[in-house]
């Protein structure tokens, strides 16, 4: 019983050494206009979404995930009214009466810092030059504030190999390509502010000495113990 307690006790001073500061963004299926068509057999929201998560998930420190309404956090945001069903439906980028935007509302109730929402513009395939493209426009928001940290707009263009004959495959280039041109603005605003040399060495030392404090205050504890059987 007496080592459960003292783990009990290690693993609650040792908790702020193992913390992190990692945070998360939380990426929403996107709206179409009116005049976007959506192809046969392929899942244009499901791969956009893939794109992006590909080119975001690798931004230090941040955490990338894609929205699901049948999350428990949504769900229970539903049953206790803080949030309507019609809000779970696309464009997640629109503003509320009270000028948030749903993403932010919706980021806040599932715990993310950021949300990234947007509208499919235009989506279009060209049998006789074999190219399809597609404009998406997107929004970066702070979830705690409501700021909306980047809004742009990029148009992308994938073409088939003469040897190719599956439109899918000019509609998954074309898909790269727009996500390619976003996520530089994306990546540059929430990339970690790079440290100077004096402040990562500053910080280190203090994680050293946080270290040998911690070990022996438990040193101590372990040794208190043992006297304590005398």
């Amino acid at each position: 019983m007496r080592k459960v307690w003292l783990l009990g006790i290690w693993l609650t001073l040792c908790a702020p050494l193992f913390a992190s500061d990692t945070r998360e963004l939380v990426l929403f299926p996107f709206g179409t206009t009116s005049t976007v068509q959506q192809p046969e057999d392929f899942n244009l929201n499901a791969e956009l979404m893939g794109a992006l998560y590909a080119q975001l998930k690798d931004i230090p420190n941040l955490y990338v995930w894609r929205f699901r309404e049948n999350s428990p956090s949504v769900r229970r945001a539903l049953d206790e009214n803080r949030l309507r069903r019609d809000r779970l439906n696309p464009p997640f980028n629109e503003r509320e009466a009270d000028g948030t935007f749903r993403s932010a509302r919706i980021g806040a109730i599932v715990g993310a810092q950021y949300a990234l929402a947007g509208t499919i513009a235009e989506f279009r395939y060209d049998p006789n030059t074999r190219e399809a493209t597609i404009t998406v426009s997107v929004d970066l928001v702070q979830v705690g504030t409501n700021e909306l940290l980047v809004s742009i707009g990029e148009t992308g263009r994938g073409r088939l190999a003469r040897d190719e004959s599956d439109p899918n495959l000019a509609y998954i280039r074309a898909i790269a390509d727009v996500a390619q041109k976003i996520a530089p603005a994306i990546k540059e605003r929430l990339a970690p502010a790079p440290q100077t040399a004096p402040q990562q060495t500053e910080k280190k030392a203090d994680r050293r000495r946080e270290r040998t404090a911690l070990g022996l205050f438990l040193l101590l504890l372990g040794v208190g113990f043992e006297l304590a059987d005398f």
